[in-house]
């Protein structure tokens, strides 16, 4: 049997986000080959009451260690400092307490593998020696210096903090590719693998692909999409910023428009925690509805004709479009919503980006044949590309990888053994 640590930020109960679900995607292939231990910095705020129900945790992780880290300096000269270390935003260092725990669980060889969840939280694993880093996977997700780096910054006039924010890019890409000498590196899609690779992909690195658990919508009737009037539906985090601007955008920028054309439409907002100027924007529109922190999503996509993906940045593979196929509705999307999958627009989607655009795109879903062969399609790709069998054979594949570098390592180190001599 194996044993596996988790390194991550949030604790990846409830699967009610992305990041949870793919977390918990891995964790589950991981406690296919033996136990699987946890250690994090932040519990979801939602999750409190399930984290006191011992009997539904302690199936979950074998053991569990809170880490903490460091708050990020407020002030610049020392922020500097930190760029002068080597620890570009955002990426944080976990105090000495925590620290030293996550080296001497690692120095004590119970791991067989080490799998960490994006690559803040590789700060204190940088600098192992090359055996112990052999077996650290670390799971990119999202390249964060594509579109998303802009997400962790608000807007600015000042150009010295625009000077200050390109170093600490340049600094973070150099860090992202210091973080594929670890055993693994695994990425979303093949385009998130390649960019950061460039010109040489390198061994190391495996593409593994997001899932969504169709059990969870297995046995529930969805209805009749094509009947629900002209009524979209909207999913997803309401503090995560790609979605704030996104939302914000199609609201102000598209919905009004296919208000007018379609008198009867609705937009249903369905998210967690939303900001107050997304609350204040529902609530002030015509046809919008916004519904936070619903227990169960399935009865909001019963009541959509289709669902819109308005995302203007962001990174990774969304989740919300595997979910919106298995719940058999199909998806409006722009293009940077739908990167990181494999699904081509007019045939599994239809991609949008502008107004017209998809005032155009919608068009096509009033006729039947058209909805109906775009719902197949999407969620045959779905089944096929993005199951949880597609996600353990790019796993099996990583862990062959890790297996092998192992046996080369060790007997490299009996090889180079000094021998002794018996005079």
């Amino acid at each position: 049997m194996n044993k596996t640590l988790l390194i991550c930020d949030l604790y990846p109960i409830p699967e009610n986000i992305g990041s949870n679900m793919r977390t918990m995607n891995l964790v589950r292939f991981f406690q296919s080959y033996g136990s699987v231990d946890i250690a994090y910095t932040t519990v979801d705020v939602s999750y409190t009451a399930a984290l006191a129900d011992a009997e539904g945790k302690k199936q979950i992780f074998s053991r569990e260690y809170i880490l903490r880290k460091k708050d990020y300096p407020k002030s610049f000269i020392s922020r500097f400092f930190m760029l002068v270390k080597g620890v570009p935003y955002p990426i944080r260092e976990y105090d000495d307490a925590s620290h030293e725990k996550i080296i001497s669980l690692l120095e004590s060889s119970e791991y067989d593998y080490v799998i960490v969840r994006y690559i803040q939280n590789t700060i204190s694993l940088i600098k192992l020696p090359g055996h112990l880093k052999s077996k650290i996977i670390v799971d990119f997700d999202d390249i964060i210096t594509h579109s998303l780096y802009e997400v962790f910054f608000y807007s600015t006039n000042s150009l010295f903090k625009k000077f200050t924010r390109n170093l600490n890019k340049i600094l973070l890409s150099y860090y992202q590719k210091q973080c594929l000498r670890f055993g693994a590196s695994l990425f979303c899609s093949e385009g998130d693998r390649s960019e950061l690779s460039k010109r040489h992909i390198k061994k190391n690195t495996f593409v593994v692909p997001n899932t969504y658990d169709n059990n969870l919508f297995k046995d529930y009737d969805f209805g009749d999409g094509a009947c629900n009037g002209h009524t979209l539906l909207f999913v997803g985090t309401l503090l995560y910023r790609p979605n704030i601007r996104g939302l914000m955008w199609f609201i102000t920028s598209v919905y009004n428009d296919y208000k007018a054309q379609y008198p009867d439409a609705k937009l249903l907002v369905v998210g967690r925690s939303p900001t107050s100027e997304i609350a204040n924007l529902c609530y002030g529109t015509d046809g919008v509805e916004l519904y936070q922190d619903v227990p169960d999503v399935k009865v909001y996509y019963k009541q959509c004709k289709a669902v819109v993906i308005p995302l203007l940045e962001g990174g990774g593979t969304r989740i919300k479009i595997l979910e919106a196929a298995l719940a058999n509705r199909p998806i409006l999307s722009t293009p940077q919503g739908v990167e990181g999958l494999d699904l081509y627009d007019d045939e599994d989607i239809l991609q949008f980006r502008d107004k017209s655009g998809f005032l155009t795109a919608y068009q096509k879903l009033l006729s039947r044949e058209k909805y109906n062969s775009l719902v197949h399609n999407a969620r045959e790709c779905v089944l096929t590309k993005y199951s949880t069998e597609s996600l353990n054979s790019a796993m099996e594949s990583v862990l062959h990888t890790i297996d092998n570098n192992r046996q080369s390592k060790i007997k490299s180190d009996e090889y180079h053994q000094p021998s002794i001599s018996k005079y």
